[in-house]
């Protein structure tokens, strides 16, 4: 089995939470650019970015994507 990441979650996790955009930047101290970029799907979080927003936000770092299964018994990249 492999997966592959899906959707951002970053929006849905953000309204759960209730903090903003603009807050969410600032604690994570990266620009309100790169937020959004994470939010509409524009850029993938780099694994310690995507720690450090589990951390704040209270959840897991793979809880910011769907994950989709592909190709059973076989690797795809």
């Amino acid at each position: 089995m492999a997966l592959r990441k899906g959707r951002c979650r970053l929006p849905d996790i953000l309204i759960h939470s209730e903090i903003s955009q603009s807050d969410f930047a600032k604690r994570m101290k990266v620009a309100e650019s790169t937020v959004s970029r994470w939010v509409n799907n524009k850029r993938e979080m780099s694994y310690e970015n995507a720690v450090l927003a589990a951390i704040i936000l209270d959840c897991h770092a793979e809880d910011f994507y769907e994950w989709v299964e592909v190709g059973k018994g076989k690797r795809q990249r």
